[in-house]
């Protein structure tokens, strides 16, 4: 059963979203974990071996997105993470991930190509329904696949998200975003709420909460779950965008925050174009 806070989020949250880009996540010293996990979720340590965190140098310092392998060699996270490489001039082997040998250590293995959609813009305040990138590494980098969907998702279909960000997402009241909790995989569940353009939107709750809500459930996005994976039945659908914190009273009088994320549809047609183009192989297509 829909929680009455979500469904009034359904409803009426549109009108007042405070939407931007969910930045790729920094690595901090000493930034503290918590227990409860991303937005409600619970660890993944152990599950989703295709899902990735990707290490990348701007020049800004080390930040971190996170990507899925497809194929033994390519990752498909998002634009704006691979656009910040570029934009700052910066060869593909900025970009990297930690893969664990069999005798339990970890070599960094670096990417040799990035490419975003040709389509996507990058424009302050706003969304792009193209948002989405192609990371290559060599041959056989791949821990594990994961197929693509291979049609288009519904609203109301229940879905697994994954990510590396942060297990809090709030802003202070200078209107910073704050968090902690980044470079830990988690997962959580929720349903589609709305299909609108090529991009995909849900709502849950902006932090980890009681015990009236059972953990990995009603889970949203953070800094640093860029360009993870929607997973619907096991099969990738759409990587995370953007997104953000709305407000509203529920049916009881009460003010609610939820955390509003937005993804981007895979099967959209411009999308999928892109993707059959450039993928060396399209696993569920």
């Amino acid at each position: 059963m829909m929680h009455t806070w979500k469904k009034t989020a359904v409803h009426a949250a549109a009108s007042t979203l405070f939407l931007g880009l969910i930045a790729c996540g920094q690595i901090n010293e000493g930034t503290p974990s918590s227990d409860q996990k991303v937005t409600n979720g619970l660890s993944a340590s152990k599950e989703f071996p295709s899902v990735i965190m990707l290490q990348f140098n701007a020049g800004q310092g080390t930040s971190i997105c996170t990507g899925t392998f497809v194929n033994d060699s390519q990752v498909v996270t998002a634009a704006h993470c691979v656009y910040d490489i570029l934009a700052a001039r910066r060869t593909a082997s900025s970009m990297s991930f930690s893969k664990k040998k069999s005798d339990g250590t970890s070599v960094r293995v670096a990417a040799t190509r990035l490419e975003y959609h040709p389509a996507y813009t990058v424009t302050p305040g706003t969304l792009s329904n193209h948002d989405i990138a192609i990371v290559t590494f060599p041959r056989n980098s791949a821990p594990a696949t994961t197929p693509l969907y291979p049609t288009e998702p519904e609203v109301g279909q229940t879905f697994t998200i994954v990510g590396y960000g942060l297990n809090n997402y709030s802003y202070n009241s200078r209107g910073e975003q704050t968090g902690d909790g980044s470079g830990v995989k988690r997962k959580g569940q929720n349903q589609i709420a709305v299909i609108d353009n090529g991009m995909i939107k849900f709502y849950g709750l902006p932090t980890s909460t009681d015990a009236s809500t059972p953990l990995g459930v009603d889970s949203a996005s953070g800094s640093g779950d860029s360009g993870g994976p929607l997973l619907i039945n096991g099969s990738l659908a759409a990587t995370t965008s953007g997104g953000g914190l709305a407000s509203g009273t529920d049916e009881a009088g009460q003010t609610f925050t939820v955390k509003v994320s937005n993804y981007v549809d895979l099967n959209e047609p411009g999308n999928r174009e892109f993707l059959k183009a450039r993928l060396v192989a399209t696993p569920g297509w």
